[in-house]
């Protein structure tokens, strides 16, 4: 923010000095003009008069463009230095048409006589003096700041001192009787204010436009694909404003990347774009690249960012020969009609099936959301449940030995009960083995009493 109130500052500094030096130049052109007679002086006095508006145009685009971001313009206010510099190049279009004509008019009417002496070249020739102080200061803070209004100010005043040279060759010339190298000299003037003019006029209708040069997406692609870990670029967007450049890239990685290591990726590439691309604002956006094979997190992707889906479990996956069907259960909103999810969910079998083209089949179970804001309240009645938990313990007694389970907890409401405990199991076994013997006790327990909603066993490894 200190850079920021350095660099308005120093362009206003700069703005007075060149507005109190043009209605300087204007005083004393004008005298010179009207003593002498000179068209050349005239489009001189002609051309700094307009000065003091362009200048006062670039004091109040500055003071406007280095105004901090806001609601109304959310890439701050640099565009006015646009605007601005358009303004004078259209004003100073206008005076060199002008000039030209009063000129070519003097070229074949000859009908005018000019009073020259020395006091009028020592004049012209401090106003060069002071049109290259200007310049100096002028060219340095455009350079700087690569502002857009410093520019047209810089080629404007060059332009002057150009043009107060040419001036003073053809009154020198006039002075020895070739009186019409005065208005020749200031069609030359003219001219040369013109192509510079022009040059500069492209420059900022292009950032008007939005004209980026391709070296600057070039140089980002460049920096983008020079990390291993980056798949695809799906989306460079650059917009300059006053100065700065605000790069918006979104890229593509695999869907296994740690956070930790993508946000020092982003880093990384902060650093080298602003290395390449100094004074820009740059934002990534990174996403995932889902593997074909990893069908479990392309479900998970597309189901649940769709409307009106609230959430999804049981995703079950069953290979046949090389291809596969799914099986899912999705939650939606209550309020979606049969009609409504019926095309909800033939919409999310063609995205998947579009995803990976080795699944056959999905099958979509449809559920009502369930609400999880009014948490059900149980009783632990662990405590008084003895005789329970040993029947528990012997009617699993043919698949695990019955000291060895423990942390039992029972929890009961309305007459129902859920029960959760841990138990041990040969340390050799497979997880499908212990899945398969859970599987059996938890059966056999249900079969104990049809009140017994849930059971939740916890295997551990036997010491032994």
């Amino acid at each position: 923010m200190e850079v920021k109130s350095n660099e308005a500052k120093l362009k206003r500094i700069v703005s007075t000095f060149s507005l109190a030096v043009s209605v300087l130049l204007v005083l004393i052109k004008i005298l010179i003009a009207y003593y002498s007679n000179s068209i050349g002086v005239f489009s001189e006095a002609l051309n700094n008069g307009l000065d003091i508006i362009t200048v006062a145009i670039t004091f109040f685009a500055v003071r406007a463009a280095t105004k901090p971001a806001d609601q109304d313009h959310t890439y701050g206010h640099g565009k006015y230095e646009n605007l601005s510099a358009l303004f004078e190049i259209i004003i100073i279009a206008f005076l060199c048409f002008f000039i030209i004509y009063k000129s070519i008019f003097r070229i074949f009417l000859r009908n005018f006589s000019l009073q020259l002496n020395i006091y009028i070249f020592i004049v012209l020739g401090v106003s060069i003096v002071i049109n290259i102080v200007r310049v100096y200061f002028i060219g340095k803070v455009a350079k700087k700041y690569n502002s857009f209004a410093f520019k047209a100010e810089f080629i404007n005043y060059l332009s002057d001192i150009i043009s107060s040279l040419i001036v003073i060759s053809g009154l020198f010339f006039a002075k020895v009787g070739f009186f019409i190298a005065d208005p020749i000299a200031s069609i030359i003037v003219s001219i040369i204010i013109l192509a510079f003019s022009f040059r500069l006029f492209i420059k900022v209708i292009r950032n008007l436009l939005d004209y980026i040069p391709k070296e600057i997406t070039n140089k980002i692609n460049n920096i983008i694909g020079s990390f291993p870990e980056i798949k695809t670029i799906n989306k460079i967007k650059v917009h300059e404003v006053g100065d700065i450049k605000f790069i918006n890239i979104v890229f593509s990685v695999n869907d296994n990347i740690y956070l930790s290591q993508l946000e020092n990726i982003k880093e990384n590439i902060k650093k080298k774009i602003l290395c390449e691309i100094p004074n820009s604002e740059i934002v990534l956006e990174a996403k995932p690249l889902l593997a074909e094979d990893n069908i479990d997190c392309i479900v998970k992707e597309i189901i649940l960012n769709e409307p009106g889906v609230k959430d999804l479990h049981n995703i079950f996956i069953y290979k046949v020969n090389d291809e596969f069907d799914l099986s899912i259960h999705v939650e939606m909103n209550k309020t979606i009609s049969l009609s409504e999810s019926d095309e909800l969910t033939s919409k999310i079998e063609d995205l998947i099936k579009e995803k990976n083209k080795k699944i056959r089949n999905v099958y979509i179970h449809i559920e009502d959301a369930k609400s999880h804001e009014n948490h059900e309240s149980w009783d632990d009645i662990t405590s008084v449940s003895e005789d329970f938990i040993n029947k528990i313990k012997k009617s699993i007694s043919d698949y695990v030995s019955r000291d060895t389970c423990h942390k039992f907890t029972v929890l009961e409401r309305g007459g129902n009960y859920n029960i959760s405990f841990h138990c041990r199991l040969d340390k050799n076994i497979n997880i499908e083995e212990a899945h398969s013997i859970v599987s059996l006790m938890e059966k056999r327990i249900k079969n104990l009493s049809n009140k017994i909603s849930d059971v939740s066993i916890h295997v551990e490894p036997n010491k032994s």
